[in-house]
Parts: structure tokens; C-alpha cells; sequence
């Protein structure tokens, strides 16, 4: 009986410890990220413009659906990379599920998802990307926006 308990707590001990490292050490798909390696982001399009018109940068709209496996892809590879998420800095990023906006999403014309919409601060399009994209090709996708927007 003693050493069951024993034998019981150990058990427990354990795998309290082993689920708080994973906790630690891993973020999304158990891809390594140290804090702050994440896109802050926006879900209401009133509030992002907002903070836009704030800070005077580009929005960055990443219109989703929840049955897009694409969509998914995104956010597990490309949107955890260091890289974007550094060049992100630089844009107010802003998640739309396009099934619960469909006004919005009908507004900006978005018929195929993910679609990848960058607008300025007023709202207009200055650049859009439609489908998946891997980090590298992403962030020349970011980088064709800034230079769009800071013309």
C-alpha cells in the first residue's frame, strides 16, 4: 500500500514537471519561440484601423476560414517565423474569419482564402497575396507592401 502511494505520486510528479517544460520551451506545433517571437493580433477591423492611423503603419489582414488547411499552414509556419514576425513589427496585424465578416470580406473583394491583403491606414489596398506562402516568400510579399505603402 505505502509503496503504490509512493509509486502514485512519483507518477504525478513527473508528469507535472514534463508538461510544465514542454509548456516552456515549446509554442505552436513544437516549433522553439522565445517570448514576444509572435504577430500581435488584431480581430476587430475598427479597432486595428485605429491603432493605424496611431502609429501610421500598413494593416496586414490575414482573411481565414476555419476549414481553410491553408490557412492553418500559415499560421503553424509562416506566421511563427522570427523573420516575418520581426518585419511584422512593422505593419498592425489584423485576423479575419471571412465566414463571420462576410461584409468585409465581400468589401475588399476576397473570393479565395487565405488571402493576404495589406492596406493603408485610410483602408486602401496597396497589396495582396492569395494563397499560401512559405516565411522566405512571405516576407518579400511584406517587403513589396512596406515599399508599396511608404510610396
Amino acid at each position: 500500500m505505502h509503496s503504490t502511494r509512493l509509486l502514485s505520486i512519483l507518477l504525478i510528479g513527473a508528469l507535472l514537471v514534463s508538461g510544465a517544460l514542454g509548456f516552456l520551451s515549446c509554442s505552436k506545433e513544437g516549433k522553439e519561440t522565445a517570448a514576444g517571437e509572435e504577430l500581435e493580433w488584431f480581430t476587430a477591423f475598427d479597432e486595428a484601423m485605429e491603432k493605424a492611423k496611431d502609429k501610421n503603419r500598413p494593416v496586414m489582414i490575414d482573411f481565414y476560414t476555419d476549414w481553410c488547411s491553408w490557412c492553418k499552414q500559415l499560421d503553424k509556419t509562416t506566421y511563427i517565423d522570427p523573420n516575418v514576425v520581426k518585419m511584422g513589427e512593422q505593419f498592425i496585424s489584423l485576423k479575419i474569419d471571412a465566414d463571420d465578416q462576410r461584409p468585409l470580406a465581400a468589401r475588399y473583394k476576397v473570393g479565395a482564402f487565405p488571402t493576404i491583403l495589406f492596406i493603408n491606414p485610410e483602408g486602401i489596398e496597396i497589396h495582396r497575396v492569395v494563397g499560401f506562402r512559405p516565411p522566405q516568400d512571405f516576407l518579400k510579399e511584406m517587403d513589396t507592401a512596406l515599399s508599396a505603402f511608404k510610396k
